[in-house]
């Protein structure tokens, strides 16, 4: 006597995942200002640099593993055990004295989530049945509601509680490994069986929809240009500047306001502004507008805080402006990526690794500079120069973003 198989529910699924990238982002929000804030107190800006450095570059050197050996990033245990790596290896910087150890135990922490983010993003594609570009606006969405609730925890959490916050912490990464792997299973026994009874149909589509695109000239064999993927790293670069900029240049000049208010106002602003910004986004021409906007933003967002960054009130805006940025840019990129794996050959979960590399790279590089760039600043007594260089630098990737940026993805 044969079961009857439970239906598979894409959506409950998706948010599954959803939920548990959340709790995932809540616990990440809770220990970055407070062990940046502190370890720059006790050391310097630079070494404070260092932790988001160390994360970024496991990241990096991760999501490389990830397209190299896709075995790693893409196996719904390999999934779990990375993300599983990355609570643990957090969890041990309550232990931690040195700046150096923690810059160590972060390149852990970054490794496993630089093999496990891409095999997320796979996984939400699996999902044929859900629109893409409300896929990544969703993720970004679930991303930004854990981020709120960590500020607002760590707000009041004391800085000498460091051992508590990291417990949280890893709590919300079993979790989240929890939540991943029932989704994960689910998916890939609904695709095996999916694809079993849809080869004939898919085949006949597949070669139909191969000659619409052959007599429409659309077919892409060609992988992404190097310079679009850097025009990633390079907006990711400037966006986590605030993430070092803010918690150091908060207890120094504007002391009025705790160094966790700014991001989690920020995050609130993508709540409510991501998902309707991202419907409206429905054409190609529309996420390359919107990839314009983002850069526009963050140069808005830096410009502010060269003329008016001693006060509280500017700071606050100033973050409000890098998270329009955010809510324009990263679900945009995120479909552009999704739309060429749909019309080449190149494989999903490698581009999604390819992307990830790319955009930790820009974090890897600008958390570091951000430190880097603050200690310049205090060593020339010219407070507002990390701010202007930045604002400069965006402006030029706003420019290049109206022409150059869309021609090198389309040529692809």
């Amino acid at each position: 006597m044969h079961t009857k198989a439970r239906p598979f529910n894409s959506v409950f699924n998706s948010y599954l995942i959803y939920v548990g990238v959340a709790l995932a982002s809540a616990g990440v929000a809770l220990y970055t200002p407070l062990i940046v804030s502190e370890t720059g107190k006790a050391f310097s800006g630079t070494w404070a640099a260092s932790i988001l450095f160390g994360l970024n570059l496991g990241r990096v050197i991760g999501s490389h593993l990830g397209s190299r050996y896709p075995g790693l990033a893409n196996h719904p245990f390999a999934v779990t055990g990375n993300i599983l790596l990355e609570g643990i290896a957090l969890y041990c910087m309550a232990y931690l004295q040195q700046a150096w150890a923690l810059a160590l135990f972060a390149l852990l922490a970054g490794l496993g989530s630089g093999l496990s983010f891409p095999g997320l993003k796979n996984y939400l594609l699996k999902l044929k049945e859900l629109d893409q570009a409300s896929l990544f606006s969703r993720l970004a969405f679930a991303i930004r509601m854990g981020l709120v609730l960590g500020y607002l925890i760590a707000g009041w959490v004391p800085n000498h509680s460091l051992k508590i916050v990291f417990l949280i912490v890893l709590i919300t990464f079993i979790a989240y490994a929890i939540f991943m792997l029932y989704a994960m299973r689910a998916i890939a026994r609904h695709e095996a069986d999916s694809n079993a009874a849809l080869a004939v149909q898919e085949l006949i589509e597949n070669k139909a929809a191969s000659e619409e695109r052959s007599l429409a000239g659309q077919t892409s064999t060609a992988s992404l240009p190097i310079l679009f993927l850097l025009s990633n790293a390079v907006f990711w670069c400037f966006a986590v500047q605030p993430m070092i900029g803010f918690s150091l240049h908060i207890p120094k000049y504007t002391p009025e306001i705790p160094v966790s208010t700014p991001f989690w106002l920020a995050a609130l602003v993508i709540i409510f502004f991501q998902i309707p910004v991202s419907k409206r986004a429905v054409r190609t021409l529309e996420h390359f507008r919107f990839l314009q906007i983002g850069y526009a933003c963050l140069f808005a967002s830096f410009v502010l805080m060269v003329v008016a960054g001693n006060h509280g009130v500017a700071v606050i805006a100033s973050a409000i402006l890098l998270s329009f940025g955010q809510v324009f840019y990263g679900p945009s990129f995120d479909v552009l990526i999704a739309r060429h794996a749909n019309q080449s050959s190149e494989d999903t979960g490698k581009l999604m690794s390819q992307q990830i590399f790319y955009q930790s790279m820009g974090t890897m590089i600008g958390s570091l500079a951000g430190g880097v760039l603050f200690d310049l600043a205090q060593t020339l007594h010219m407070p507002s120069l990390n701010w202007l260089l930045l604002s400069a630098g965006s402006l030029w990737m706003m420019l290049l973003s109206k022409n150059k940026i869309p021609d090198l993805y389309r040529r692809a």
